[in-house]
């Protein structure tokens, strides 16, 4: 319970009118309410807040300086700072967890205290935590300090190693973009319901922003940024009042669309078109109507097209939509279109053919035992039942793409071209297409930062890793633990070896045990006499690798093969890098 405004004293007293009215309610139905387990908190920027009287059946109930709520701790200020003490005080128990589970030389590979850390430590740092910025800095920081210490122990890196590298070779985005990814994700969701409250208040925040002294030196909140994100895309987005399984009849949703995904006709052969015939011929297709549908999309910022073509009557479409829709979507919604024909010229009997099977396995999927369900597949099954119920018999087909078979081929060509001159109606997104653009967006605000904090920190490491992985390298390598962490140091360029301990100020000089040049990665792996490097450079030279070379040119482009030789010459000389 909540109440809103700047007279205290007449707040005070709208609450306990409140829980005056709550009181009765609760007596009316055997209930009541422990005043000891309750609380109020005041919310205000007042240095000195006046005294807060609310009562609850004459009972003063305890004024607190802070509240949990859903998981969050909600602090008088709304600093954020006691939830972040909480997330780091419970954080850095699942940090024992990893301790236990790893040193650096030992214990588990590095991909699965990964996907413990995902499990254990970001799940909790995550939740929620995108609702409180702009919140204090201080605590911030505290949360970014778990993150460099976990990565630190899946990998077995050292303590100098420069955060933006490590989280680049781990994959693993700084905790302020990923709150901002969070945020972006759960909104785009959020919004595809009409009736949605968050739409109308985030725009008066959104606007309030703009306006407000307060916010002139600071960064909007997360949801703010998330919502100008989402009303600046170029076309709207369909939005429903209810999910769309709850839209349509309970006879659209059982219907049972009869599909034939194979018709025997092998992709790229030279009997596909005489392989189509006879499918026709088999199934008694010959007489009836053939629609043909296909989508197209050129580059990932590009627009989809659509092309729907009737072979008997030589009738073609062209439909356009925006760049954020994905191609599933496009053959979504050539089947719709072609189902729109077969209804507006009465079609008595009728095949559909598409080359998207994943569009067809969606239409073909019991709605109540799917996870998702896609608001085009619901309004095709809505037509579908129409036509049924109009004795309208309609077949859908599976056909190769690229198989020379002519209507396809029409079809494909029409998608092209409606690329560029299709008809831009309808011309609007779909939430599921939406739900995308959230990593689109991450990977995106990622590399600007680390194209400009690798000219500062990490500038070795920038010049082994230009661009941000998918995934780590080392969730493809079969190398165990202690090798693992020693080329993940070797890439961050802070190992133990003399020339680097020199700089930490461990040891007094950075010259090598052998006593004849620096100590560093390059000097133990081509040049030291201590070393047996006979196989190594054998292997190397296996390997293509041009002479003379170092240890960027090795580590550059992620060579499996490159890696397994430097941790057998590392293993056969017993090197703890």
């Amino acid at each position: 319970m909540y109440v809103s405004g700047k007279n205290i004293e007449q707040l005070c007293l709208s609450l306990s009118s409140a829980l005056s009215s709550l009181r009765i309610w609760l007596q009316n139905h055997g209930l009541n309410l422990s005043v000891n387990k309750s609380s109020v908190v005041l919310f205000s920027r007042m240095r000195c807040p006046p005294p807060i009287s609310v009562y609850f059946d004459n009972r003063l109930i305890p004024v607190q300086s802070e509240a949990k709520f859903l998981g969050l701790i909600l602090d008088a200020k709304l600093t954020g700072l006691s939830h972040m003490y909480y997330l780091t005080a419970r954080c850095e128990k699942l940090l024992n967890i990893l301790k236990c589970l790893a040193g650096v030389w030992w214990g588990a590979h590095p991909f699965s205290l990964k996907l413990i850390y995902n499990a254990l430590i970001r799940s909790v740092l995550d939740y929620g935590t995108f609702f409180l910025e702009p919140c204090s800095v201080v605590g911030l920081h505290k949360l970014d300090v778990v993150q460099s210490k976990a990565l630190r122990i899946v990998t077995g890196a050292m303590r100098s190693s420069p955060n933006n590298a490590l989280q680049v070779e781990c994959a693993e985005p700084p905790l302020k973009l990923r709150r901002q990814f969070l945020s972006d994700k759960y909104l785009f969701r959020a919004l595809q319901f009409r009736n949605h409250p968050l739409y109308s208040k985030l725009q008066q925040l959104s606007d309030y922003v703009d306006s407000d002294p307060y916010w002139y030196h600071k960064y909007p909140p997360c949801l703010v940024i998330s919502f100008r994100k989402y009303i600046s895309l170029q076309a709207p987005t369909h939005r429903s009042a209810f999910l769309p399984l709850f839209c349509s009849s309970f006879e659209s949703l059982i219907v049972s669309p009869n599909i034939h995904f194979d018709l025997n006709i092998p992709k790229n052969s030279s009997s596909s078109f005489s392989d189509f015939k006879f499918a026709l011929e088999s199934n008694d297709w010959l007489d009836w109507h053939h629609i043909y549908c296909d989508a197209s999309k050129h580059s990932p910022g590009g627009n989809v097209g659509i092309g729907v073509y009737h072979h008997q009557y030589r009738i073609n479409q062209k439909i356009k939509f925006p760049p954020e829709t994905s191609v599933f979507t496009g053959e979504c919604f050539g089947l719709f279109k072609s189902l729109e024909y077969v209804l507006l010229f009465k079609l008595s009997k009728t095949v559909i053919f598409s080359d998207s099977k994943s569009a067809l396995q969606a239409l073909a999927k019991f709605p109540f035992k799917s996870n998702t369900s896609f608001p085009l597949v619901i309004e095709t099954r809505k037509l579908l039942e129409k036509c049924l119920s109009n004795g309208i018999q309609v077949v859908f087909a599976w056909i190769p793409s690229h198989s020379r078979i002519p209507g396809n081929e029409i079809a494909d060509r029409l998608a092209n071209d409606a690329v560029v001159s299709g008809d831009m109606f309808p011309y609007k997104n779909y939430s599921h297409d939406l739900v995308t653009l959230p990593k689109f967006y991450l990977r995106k605000s990622w590399n600007e930062d680390w194209n400009r904090s690798g000219q500062i920190k990490g500038k070795f490491y920038k010049n082994i890793q230009h661009d941000i992985p998918i995934k780590p390298w080392f969730f493809r390598t079969r190398l165990d633990k202690r090798a693992t962490s020693s080329i993940i140091r070797m890439r961050l360029g802070h190992a133990c070896v003399p020339a680097h301990l020199a700089r930490l100020h461990i040891v007094d000089n950075d010259m090598c045990e052998c006593g004849e040049e620096v100590g560093d990665i390059n000097h133990i792996l081509f040049s030291c006499q201590k070393y047996d490097r006979s196989f190594f450079i054998s292997s190397l030279i296996s390997l293509c690798i041009p002479f003379p070379t170092c240890i960027k040119c090795l580590l550059y482009n992620n060579d499996y093969d490159v890696y397994k030789c430097i941790s057998l010459f590392l293993s056969k000389n017993d090197i703890k890098i």
